[in-house]
């Protein structure tokens, strides 16, 4: 199983980062939740 699946609830959630996009000329702050396994995921609203 590899450990870069989001989907497996085994790797612990560590905390919600920000990262900043720039969308038409605006820069936006989009947040993600960063794991352990230092995996990355946009939180869908």
């Amino acid at each position: 199983m590899s450990t870069k699946n989001r989907n497996n609830n085994s790797v612990p959630f560590v905390k919600v980062v920000y990262s900043t996009v720039k969308i038409n000329g605006k820069i936006e702050l989009v947040p993600m939740e960063w794991y352990a396994d230092g995996s990355v995921k946009k939180i869908e609203h």
